[in-house]
């Protein structure tokens, strides 16, 4: 077994505490909840919203998303996720061809008691501020449907039905 012990740890310039995680903000948000969408509208997801303070306009702030549920109330409808900084949706793609809605995440929604869509991500993001930055998951489904967040879009009233969780986490990172 290895064991390194370092004191700080410097660039070639001589910055210190690069890298280092400097503080973390965290949400899990647990309540069953629905939302209906239409003409691929970012709405956002209520619960999942943090909010952290840079200390220093290097800073970076690495985002990490998980969702425990995701699901549509029509069949096989596509459905999205991204972040949203502020008031502007970050972590997304950015292809300029045609009206395609970008997002950070995209999956197939089933109106199943199968929980099928997890979605999951990291984004590291630069908001060069020492100003509070609050983060938001926002959710989209084409046409007009209901997206289920923190359960299955079937049978939804049950008690037998599967809920679960999901959360979003801020980590400040030294840069």
């Amino acid at each position: 077994m290895s064991l390194l012990k370092v004191d700080d740890i410097h660039t070639r310039a001589g910055t210190s505490n690069r890298g280092h995680i400097l503080q973390v903000a965290s949400t899990t948000f647990t309540t069953s909840v629905a939302y209906s969408i239409s003409g691929m509208t970012w709405t956002e997801v209520t619960g999942l919203t943090t909010t952290i303070t840079p200390s220093s306009t290097n800073s970076k702030i690495l985002v990490s998303v998980t969702m425990g549920g995701l699901e549509s109330s029509g069949l096989n409808q596509r459905l999205g996720v991204c972040l949203r900084r502020n008031s502007t949706n970050i972590a997304k793609n950015t292809d300029s061809g045609g009206n395609h809605t970008k997002a950070s995440w995209a999956g197939i929604g089933s109106n199943s008691n199968d929980i099928k869509n997890q979605p999951s991500f990291t984004h590291l993001d630069s908001p060069s501020t020492t100003s509070s930055v609050t983060y938001r998951v926002m959710i989209t489904t084409e046409g007009s449907y209901t997206l289920y967040v923190n359960r299955s879009s079937s049978n939804a009233s049950s008690s037998s039905v599967f809920k679960t969780a999901s959360s979003l986490t801020l980590y400040e990172v030294a840069a």
